[in-house]
C-alpha cells in the first residue's frame, strides 16, 4: 500500500511531534554534557557525563530522523520510531524513584509514541 492509499492518523502525527521534539531535547542535553563533561567527573556511577552526553546525542539524532521519516510516511520510521520509544522506555524506567513525575510523564508520553505509530493508518 502506498502513501497514497492512505493516511496519517492523528496518532501518527502526534507520535512524529514528538519523536522530534524529544530528539530535540535530547541533542540539546547531550551537547550540554558534553560541553560540561570534566564538571561532574566522578558524579556518575557507570560512566562519566561525556559518555551519557554522546549517547544522549546520538538517540537524540535517531529520534530527530525517526519523527521526520513519520511526517514523509516512510514505514521504515514507525519501525526506527517503535525502537527509539521503547528504548526511552527502558530508560526513562530507571529513573522512576528519582524523578517519578518526570519518569512517569516520560514513560506515559513513550507508551502514547508506540502507540500512535502501530495504530496504523486510516484507509
Amino acid at each position: 500500500m502506498s502513501s497514497l492509499d492512505s493516511r496519517s492518523t492523528g496518532w501518527t502525527t502526534f507520535a512524529a511531534i514528538w519523536l522530534i521534539i524529544a530528539g530535540s531535547f535530547n541533542i540539546v542535553e547531550g551537547i550540554t554534557a558534553i560541553h560540561r563533561g570534566n564538571y561532574l567527573a566522578n558524579e556518575f556511577l557507570f560512566s562519566s557525563q561525556d559518555t551519557w552526553g554522546w549517547i544522549l546525542l546520538i538517540f537524540g539524532l535517531v529520534q530527530l530522523v525517526a519523527g521526520f521519516m513519520v511526517f514523509s510516511d516512510n514505514p521504515t520510521g514507525n519501525l526506527l520510531g517503535v525502537a527509539a520509544a521503547s528504548f526511552a522506555i527502558f530508560i526513562w524506567f530507571f529513573f522512576l524513584f528519582a524523578a517519578p513525575l518526570g519518569a512517569l510523564i516520560a514513560l506515559v508520553v513513550n507508551g502514547l509514541v508506540i502507540y500512535g505509530l502501530t495504530i496504523g493508518r486510516e484507509p
